[in-house]
């Protein structure tokens, strides 16, 4: 065993404990020790005249991942018993007669599951803050894209520190489910207006194949947004959060369920949401989107200081209209640009305002006739 973890050294921290949880699993449903398990395989590598001798280790190993899909385990879970197992073998000179055809089925191989770097480049790829969001989103919530865009800002719950989460009947299977996503999706979320109670308006069909585009384009090949959905499953297992939880998260059908627990389904999301990181605490992409709110929070203030003169500017030449067709031509060439001068210090619909103005005008007028006379 102590072997067999040496030469993991390459792989991630999390890919190395999820193999030797995988194998622990299967040790613990074998009974045997994993030195017992060489000497199985050894025996097995003898030649003997019944070819099926030969073939005991692979016959047990095909018997537990039979058990693992009878548990209910996903097909996930059962590919990643089956490659941590198969390592374990090779790493120790006995690599098993198993082919890609004895691979757990359940979900297209054209649907994998993402590794945290190609979900960054995914990420760096879209240009649209409505696509990084619904990435995020995606990753943060193992929701299905058809769930994703019925979302919609009203029905948001915020948790505090970055945490979000909404109640929602699913689309494909109309159950309820319990989604949240973390502090990554939020920043993300946070970047767009809200003009629509959706968050998202498009379909959920053009955010797939936009999606399935930026992958191209980003070359990871295979990943898609149902991937993000699996990133989300076989991270929040990794994590050890309970099947139950994660199934009631992702929306899927699940045994009887009490719906006072949706505090401990919270705790146990923001307890592994780490795991679900991809940017990383203080990284720079999570650095520039605070940067980028706090540049649009500027641009709004900026905005609404603009429409707030822009408004004055209405209110002044309303005026201006009304009031214009009272004052004589003879009047208008008289005092020349005054009037229009005069009109801007009108502050809105207040009577006093109007009557001072009227009353400065008269004077005005009577003056200027006078010179005029003289």
């Amino acid at each position: 065993m102590e072997y067999w973890t040496q030469q993991l050294a390459n792989r991630s921290e999390k890919t190395r404990k999820l193999y030797v949880w995988q194998f622990n699993r299967f040790v613990e449903w074998d009974g045997r020790t994993p030195n017992e398990l060489i000497e199985v395989a050894k025996e097995s590598r003898k030649k003997s005249e019944d070819p099926r001798e030969n073939q005991v280790l692979e016959a047990k190993v095909k018997a537990y991942l039979a058990y693992l899909e009878e548990k209910g385990e996903t097909p996930a879970t059962r590919r990643s018993a089956f490659t941590a197992i198969r390592s374990f073998f090779e790493c120790n000179c006995f690599p098993l007669s198993l082919s890609n055809r004895d691979r757990p089925a359940g979900d297209s191989e054209g649907s994998r599951v993402p590794e945290r770097e190609e979900v960054r480049r995914l990420l760096n790829a879209a240009k649209g803050r409505g696509y990084r969001a619904a990435i995020l989103t995606l990753k943060d919530s193992g929701l299905r894209v058809s769930d994703l865009v019925r979302l919609r800002w009203s029905e948001a719950k915020d948790y505090g520190e970055g945490y979000w989460g909404w109640r929602i009947v699913t689309k494909k299977k109309k159950v309820k489910a319990i989604c949240f996503v973390g502090p990554e999706a939020t920043e993300a979320l946070r970047l767009l207006d809200r003009k629509d109670d959706r968050i998202w308006t498009c379909s959920a069909k053009q955010i797939s194949n936009v999606l399935s585009e930026l992958a191209q384009a980003a070359g990871v090949k295979g990943v898609s947004a149902h991937g993000l959905r699996k990133f989300f499953s076989v991270e929040m297992e990794g994590a050890r959060v309970p099947r139950e939880y994660r199934l009631r998260m992702m929306g899927k059908a699940t045994t009887a369920y009490d719906e006072g627990r949706d505090s401990k389904l919270f705790a146990a999301y923001q307890y592994a949401y780490d795991h679900l990181r991809v940017l990383g605490e203080g990284s720079a992409e999570v650095e520039g989107l605070r940067q980028s709110i706090e540049e649009l929070r500027e641009e709004n203030k900026e905005l609404r200081e603009e429409i707030a003169g822009i408004k004055q500017v209405q209110r002044n030449t309303a005026l201006g209209d009304r009031f214009r067709p009272a004052i004589p031509e003879e009047t208008r060439r008289l005092m020349g640009e005054e009037v229009p001068i005069v009109l801007e210090q009108y502050s809105g619909d207040n009577l006093e305002d109007l009557k001072k103005i009227i009353k400065w005008v008269e004077a005005r007028v009577k003056e200027l006739s006078g010179k005029t006379t003289a």
